[in-house]
């Protein structure tokens, strides 16, 4: 099930260093890049008509060419942490990947980089998941990973977190596996506790990000990294997402790339199956177990329409067809427009606070703390006291506690078999 995305050749290294000094370049996003390779056919044939671009779009956000020195210590800072860059062009850039618009004209890989040529599936959720959602997360990961099948997801807490644990246990040596697509530089672990799950990670599954290395999460990151969690796959499934969950922006990227979206239902009296129950009103594919994804899988491998078009300017030794023209410019200039509005920030890339990974020590859980993470793993689903114990990693005494205090004040319902559940609002 190994896609087949390979390319007549690699791209030279003054091409690579090009490509990648163009991306990084102020006011030149995806679409922008891949706009000026379909028009000049090379990142040196581009970089060398800017000063021209520059001048027939006057009027319009201000093009900055990144430094080659610049250029050339981000790389050296890569290869520190052992990250790779995977530059359009290459081999080992995803062919479904390269198919979306505004697919990210390079990003870095730490691990297993083969996993990126395998058909792939998304899965994601509520960070606050109930203990309920992450077991589900589980069942599904394990299923598609043994199927042969990636699960690329996001490291954050909850879902993401649970649905790649489950994949690494499941295909260590196998085709399945697990990707994960940082929001931050790929050298950077967020959230902190995920420090493991990012060491195995960097092992037996595969890290991507196409920030710079050492660069911090910031909230405008989140959309831009849930395009490639959805860019990357044939199809993405939500389990827990509240109504304003980034779960549902990857949810509306991957219908816009035309893939498939999958929901898993919920109780509606729990605020976390809001957005998947809305997803299946506008219909998504209602998702109760592995087979439902695999039989939508197999159908999807199939089309052939998700790679129609695909190219990738692979063709340096092409001459230019250069028009002087002011008006050739145009679609130029509205793709920097576009870039410019998906980016979410009028703050160009030389803006961006690179930083060093600090090495705090996470703080001490309040009570409070405590109990607000037992509400959240809580559902109105019974759940059995031993397993809720497991996904809070709170001594048992504390939770014997802790939920006492809850049933007092009335969020928590007891049940017979030693379960208790979530009181809904």
């Amino acid at each position: 099930m190994v896609l087949n995305n390979e390319q007549p050749s690699r791209l030279s290294q003054s091409e690579r260093l090009a490509r990648m000094r163009l991306a990084r370049s102020s006011n030149i996003g995806p679409i922008t890049f891949r706009k000026l390779l379909e028009r000049f056919g090379t990142a040196r044939d581009a970089i060398a008509q800017l000063p021209d671009i520059i001048a027939k779009t006057k009027g319009f956000r201000k093009i900055v060419l990144a430094n080659r020195e610049d250029t050339v210590a981000e790389i050296e800072l890569a290869q520190k942490c052992d990250a790779k860059p995977i530059i359009w062009g290459d081999p080992e850039y995803p062919a479904l990947l390269a198919r979306i618009e505004d697919a990210p004209p390079y990003f870095y890989a730490i691990g297993r980089i083969a996993l990126l040529t395998r058909p792939a599936i998304g899965l994601v959720g509520a960070r606050n998941a109930s203990a309920n959602g992450c077991g589900f997360a589980r069942k599904l990961s394990h299923g598609l990973c043994a199927a042969g099948y990636v699960v690329v997801s996001g490291m954050a807490r909850g879902i993401d977190g649970a649905a790649h644990e489950a994949a690494l246990q499941t295909a260590p040596n196998g085709e399945g596996g697990t990707i994960a697509v940082l929001g931050g530089g790929v050298d950077v672990i967020y959230p902190r506790e995920h420090r493991e799950l990012y060491g195995k990670l960097c092992e037996q599954g595969c890290i991507i990000s196409e920030m710079p290395p050492g660069l911090n999460p910031q909230a405008r990151h989140f959309p831009r990294r849930n395009r490639i969690i959805s860019g990357l796959s044939y199809g993405t499934v939500v389990i827990e997402a509240g109504r304003n969950s980034g779960s549902l922006i990857t949810a509306r990227f991957a219908a816009e790339q035309g893939r498939d979206v999958f929901a898993v239902p919920g109780s509606p009296t729990d605020p976390r199956a809001a957005g998947p129950n809305s997803l299946i009103r506008d219909g998504a594919i209602l998702c109760d177990s592995a087979d439902v994804i695999l039989d939508s899988l197999r159908d999807a491998v199939q089309n052939t329409h998700l790679f129609e078009d695909f190219h990738q300017f692979n063709t340096e030794a092409r001459s230019p067809n250069i028009n002087t023209d002011p008006s050739h410019y145009d679609d130029i200039a509205q793709s920097i427009v576009r870039d410019a509005e998906n980016s979410g920030s009028k703050e160009s890339s030389q803006s961006l606070e690179i930083v060093s990974p600090s090495e705090e020590t996470p703080p001490i859980m309040r009570t409070e703390d405590q109990s607000d993470k037992v509400l959240d793993l809580l559902s109105t689903t019974p759940l059995l006291i031993d397993d809720l114990i497991r996904a809070s990693k709170l001594p048992a005494n504390s939770i014997s506690g802790l939920l006492t205090e809850l049933e007092l004040a009335g969020r928590v319902e007891r049940h017979p078999g030693n379960r208790v559940s979530r009181i809904a609002k």
